[in-house]
């Protein structure tokens, strides 16, 4: 099983609590981590390979090293896992996830002749290609159906030259809904305000809060204790 994450400097701090949970209930997994650095500050509890990224040019005019929490350049540079990660197939997480099970059934899921495989929002004031809105916050992505269709170019220049409210969630909503390449995840791999509540979630995803890791009246804050 394969895992990215992908963050700036500001928020190395705020990934320990994802990949505490990840270790303890994944504990084989190999681990990508793109980075401003060649390594992180501080000892992982699981090894990892860490990307440095702030070289990379594939978004010159946003540039690596951007000081946003969210968004800018790491969030974009997801499009880009099929030229960076030497894998066939990875799960991303976002920083502001908690993994409560085994991801196997998550790696399992089957992804022939798609791109990616995430859960759909259950909001309906923003689904601008189609019926659904996928949340990418969790996302099993096929890099090698990608690299076959070659549709990493189009999603940089859409990305590059078009203002997105939500960034690469935008491109992957666009191409994959156009070409039909998106599997749709089980909720409880990606339970969040904007996606829905299970009973049993094997990810916790604290996403459209920026204050998720001090919020201490924050929904499902429990997960998130556990591991700070």
């Amino acid at each position: 099983m394969n895992v990215v994450y992908a963050l700036t400097r500001n928020v190395y701090d705020w990934l320990l609590p994802s990949i505490r949970s990840l270790a303890e209930h994944n504990p084989k997994t190999r681990v990508f981590i793109l980075a401003e650095d060649d390594a992180l500050p501080f000892d992982l509890p699981m090894s990892v390979e860490v990307v440095n990224i702030s070289g990379q040019a594939f978004f010159p005019e946003i540039g690596a090293h951007r000081t946003e929490a969210f968004g800018g350049y790491i969030n974009h540079l997801k499009v880009c896992y099929p030229e960076i990660l030497p894998v066939n197939k990875v799960i991303h997480l976002d920083i502001d996830t908690i993994v409560c099970d085994s991801l196997e059934d998550l790696w399992k899921t089957d992804v022939t002749g798609k791109w990616f495989a995430a859960v759909p929002e259950g909001q309906v004031w923003y689904r601008p290609y189609g019926e659904s809105y996928y949340n990418m916050g969790v996302a099993l992505i096929n890099l090698a159906q990608m690299r076959r269709d070659k549709i990493v170019p189009k999603m940089i220049d859409f990305l590059s030259t078009t203002d997105q409210p939500y960034a690469d969630q935008n491109a992957w909503n666009k191409f994959g809904t156009e070409e039909h390449k998106i599997a749709t995840l089980d909720l409880r791999f990606n339970e969040s305000r904007v996606t829905g509540q299970t009973d049993n979630p094997a990810i916790v995803h604290y996403c459209s809060f920026p204050d998720w890791y001090t919020n201490k009246r924050i929904n499902r804050r429990e997960y998130l204790e556990r591991y700070l």
